[in-house]
């Protein structure tokens, strides 16, 4: 048997990333996002921080299956830094980027929300860092195992 957050509702994990990333990373705007499309939006907020569902993993073995009726499902989650207005020197952005991305990744990494059973830990980001004259992304992945 999966469990029961999961099995109510399969993305329940996003808005407790949301609500945690809230608490922890203070006086930054948190949204949920459904593609990288809407992180790079006419958004104008100095600094945001985007929540995204990013697709499962699944073990291709049987060792991956607990039963016929559940098995582990891995789910990824990309939190991506965003910051507008950063002008044209990288110095600039890296100094705002990475006490942020600091910040997200003590908040995320480890930590077991509500409905699961084990942490998140980080993942490989699926999308590269996107950097134009009016906006900066830095993207950061987490994966939390879960049973389905």
């Amino acid at each position: 048997m999966g469990l029961a957050a999961l099995l109510d509702d399969y993305l329940f994990v996003g808005p407790l990333m949301k609500r945690r990333l809230e608490l922890q990373v203070p006086d930054i705007p948190v949204d949920v996002c459904e593609t990288a499309d809407q992180i790079l939006a006419a958004d104008k907020r100095a600094q945001l921080l985007q929540v995204m569902y990013a697709g499962d993993r699944f073990v291709e073995s049987d060792d991956g299956r607990a039963s016929r009726a559940s098995q582990v499902v891995h789910q990824r989650y990309l939190v991506c830094v965003a910051l507008n207005h950063v002008g044209q020197e990288k110095d600039s952005r890296h100094l705002r980027a990475g006490p942020l991305m600091s910040l997200v990744h003590k908040a995320l990494a480890g930590w077991t929300p509500d409905g699961a059973a084990r942490p998140f830990v980080r993942a490989n980001a699926a999308l590269r860092p996107q950097i134009t004259p009016q906006k900066a992304i830095y993207p950061m992945g987490f994966e939390i195992s879960l049973t389905l």
